[in-house]
């Protein structure tokens, strides 16, 4: 046993050595695992992204600038303000400015509050009265993405009735703002005598009521609907209802981190096995046979050292993520038993890459070149959680796989210890038979 340790801390003390190999087992998967663990961490917690606008405040009145403050203060829209603090301001843009940002993918659409829209009394129930030549909101927005376009109107006609709202409670404005309506309705064109009468009746019986009643009553009251009173609330019952995240990853990170240990291993096992032909083309493996230690020995100290790279490299990539990026672990005893069985895996994949060429370039290459197409349909490149049902069948050819499986069942896939017996009963098959066959061909090669 001591000889075994021994060769293992020979060949580890090696490669530690080697700066450019331990940049392929320790600095790429870690640089990959953090890049695109950043880059598709879009899933805050269930939060919605908002929807980025640009705003065009042609109107420039104190009834507009209420508007897009109200508009910049929902929870579902982002527009660029200036100032800060309390001082900060939605920033208007130009027109031709908005449109070109919104070619440009920069915004997903803009709104635009045209030269005096709050003109007209109606504006305060958010039309323009059915007059079409009177000034309308526009919003200008890529015909292709039509879903946002809809939201978007929802979100625009809940803020403009939110200032209805407002209007409401305040008895003074409310009262001005039906006066000007119904001199507005008496002077119109576009309205037959019929239909004057009935606005100017609807106009008289909505100020008589302004006149008797009391604002500050109606607003606490509990039937208040305006949204200002305490029980403006209790029309509306919100209970927060939290997505099951259960056997999900709960992170971006959960799914990167097991990917980049398949390149971690991918170069721990072309570092061994490039030292193993290097040894052998050297006659280092020669003169260690010289000594009193078999060819057994030799390999079985190769392998512990490959192993125990392995289980390091993991526990680094797992580590760090645990401590750095917050990645929790279902079932430590699980993940043991996982890294286990990978580590296995690859001490066979590194004993078949080690015979695969008389020199180190050609071990290499050959290694890289027959691992990264099995690494890339593994979920080395695409993720297993996002591949398509096809990709995913023909994944179980590769033992990459297996090992991306294990490591997220025991991390977020929730496995039992039923569940993890067949990736894990398939990572040490494949380590076993690769091993062998490794073996059978580098007694071949050593005579």
């Amino acid at each position: 046993m001591g000889t075994l340790l021994t060769l293992a801390k020979k060949d580890l003390t090696l490669l530690f050595r080697d700066k450019f190999a331990l940049f392929w087992i320790f600095a790429f998967p870690l640089i990959y695992a953090v890049f695109f663990g950043s880059l598709f961490g879009g899933d805050d917690g269930g939060v919605r992204a908002k929807m980025r606008i640009a705003v065009v405040d042609d109107d420039r009145s104190e009834e507009s600038r209420a508007l897009l403050s109200r508009l910049a203060a929902h929870e579902s829209v982002a527009i660029e303000t200036t100032g800060e603090g309390d001082d900060a301001e939605p920033r208007a843009h130009e027109i031709d400015a908005a449109r070109r940002a919104v070619r440009l993918g920069k915004k997903v659409a803009y709104l635009r509050i045209p030269k005096d829209y709050f003109e007209s009394p109606f504006a305060m129930f958010g039309g323009g009265g059915g007059d079409r030549d009177r000034p309308e909101l526009e919003v200008g927005i890529d015909p292709s993405r039509k879903a946002e376009a809809g939201f978007l109107q929802g979100v625009l006609m809940e803020t403009v009735f939110r200032g209805m709202g407002d209007l409401f409670t305040d008895k003074e404005k409310m009262k001005a703002e039906i006066d000007r309506a119904r001199a507005e309705i008496a002077s119109g064109d576009g309205l037959n005598t019929v239909q004057k009468a009935v606005l100017q009746t609807f106009m008289g019986a909505l100020s008589t009521f302004f006149d008797s009643v009391d604002l500050e009553v109606l607003e606490s009251g509990p039937a208040s609907g305006f949204g200002g009173g305490a029980g403006g609330g209790r029309q509306l019952k919100v209970v927060e209802v939290a997505r099951d995240r259960s056997n999900r990853p709960k992170t971006a990170f959960d799914i990167t981190f097991p990917s980049a240990i398949v390149w971690g291993l991918m170069g721990v096992a072309t570092g061994f096995g490039v030292t193993l032909v290097r040894e052998r083309a050297q006659g280092t493996l020669l003169r260690l046979r010289a000594a009193p230690i078999g060819r057994a020995q030799l390999l079985a100290g190769k392998a512990l050292g490959c192993f125990v790279m392995c289980m390091i490299v993991m526990l680094f990539l797992l580590g760090f993520a645990t401590v750095a990026l917050g990645v929790r672990v279902d079932d430590i005893l699980l993940l043991l038993v996982a890294m286990v069985s990978t580590g296995a895996c690859f001490t066979g994949v590194m004993m078949l890459v080690s015979v695969m060429g008389k020199t180190e370039e050609a071990v290499a290459g050959a290694s890289w070149g027959v691992m990264m197409p099995f690494a890339m349909i593994g979920g080395g490149m695409i993720p297993l959680v996002a591949m398509p049902s096809w990709l995913l069948t023909v994944s179980n050819v590769s033992p990459f796989k297996w090992g991306i499986y294990a490591v997220e069942g025991a991390v977020w896939r929730g496995f039992s210890f039923t569940d993890m017996l067949l990736p894990c009963g398939i990572l040490i098959a494949i380590g076993a038979v690769l091993f062998w066959i490794g073996v059978a061909i580098f007694r071949r090669i050593d005579g």
